[in-house]
């Protein structure tokens, strides 16, 4: 009888990745058509809210003293950009063709290595700095400044994108003192009223309508979540950011059958750019690693 072998991780991770990426190609679907009836910003603050509403019962029942910190302007520096980078991402998806927007949100692994550098201290060789700097020109190629008209949707793509690595950067320094759910509880609750008063100019009556769009918002993002961080602990990140491509995939086919979007050829272009030069950085960063793992300890000096 034939045996068909287990897939290895690695192709457990791939799949789960393209999982994710239609997920999230099918989230941005759902909120493209959020837009058509709710101001983004007031999506965000209510996206913000139910995801409050959902940790807050969780953490009830566990006890709030875990929550005690020493760390809480980082931890508002952290909901900060956290809240940008939604901000972002929702404003550009409702104003820029979802390929377009897509492929600058690819960026974010960029800026998130220029911040590291200049914020946490990292080195930037010159082999990493000229991937990074590969992978702003195909940002540019994407937006394409001078030949077509770098509108606000387009600068919120850019912001988002930031906001999403200051998010990474925030994250990377707090988890050395702080736990998980502590990042997660103050990342969503400490930018709740500044979303709320951002919301407040384009306010409108909740509709039962509005609100199941608002629910899939939430259950979709959880379940793209899941399937990504599962991704991330089978393989490297080198191994399965490759198959994030299918999220511009996905989406282009999303918005020409929901939308009748017509991106741009140039946009295939420069978002393969921009992911060669993210993945590029991600697996020689992965090799470093496993290098510096591998490498024999320093002998201890004679007493």
């Amino acid at each position: 009888m034939l045996k068909i072998a287990a897939p290895t991780r690695t192709v457990q991770a791939a799949l789960l990745m393209i999982c994710a990426s239609a997920s999230i190609s099918v989230l941005w679907a759902v909120l493209r058509y959020g837009a058509e009836t709710m101001h983004p910003l007031y999506m965000v603050f209510w996206r913000s809210l139910l995801g409050a509403a959902v940790l807050l019962p969780l953490f009830a029942r566990r006890g709030f003293a875990s929550l005690r910190t020493r760390r809480l302007p980082m931890h508002f520096v952290r909901s900060a950009s956290g809240l940008l980078a939604m901000t972002g991402i929702f404003y550009s998806i409702a104003h820029v063709p979802l390929a377009q927007a897509m492929a600058i949100n690819y960026s974010a692994p960029l800026f998130a290595t220029v911040g590291a550098a200049l914020i946490l201290g990292e080195t930037l060789h010159r082999r990493r700095l000229t991937a990074v700097a590969v992978g702003f020109l195909g940002m540019l190629v994407v937006v394409r400044p001078g030949v077509q008209h770098v509108d606000l949707g387009i600068l919120a793509a850019v912001a988002g994108a930031v906001g999403m690595a200051s998010a990474l950067l925030s994250v990377k320094k707090l988890s050395s003192s702080e736990s998980t759910p502590t990042i997660i509880f103050y990342g969503n609750m400490l930018c709740l009223p500044i979303a709320f008063a951002l919301a407040l100019q384009h306010w409108q009556p909740m509709t039962w309508h509005n609100l199941g769009i608002l629910a899939a918002v939430g259950v979709i993002s959880t379940v793209s979540q899941a399937f990504l961080t599962r991704a991330l602990t089978l393989a490297d990140a080198g191994a399965v950011l490759p198959m994030d491509f299918m999220r511009l995939v996905f989406v282009t086919l999303l918005g020409v059958a929901l939308f009748g979007e017509r991106p741009h050829p140039v946009t295939w272009l420069g978002a393969a750019i921009i992911l060669c030069s993210t993945v590029y950085i991600a697996r020689r960063e992965a090799r470093l690693k496993a290098a510096a793992r591998r490498a024999p300890a320093a002998p201890e000096p004679a007493a």
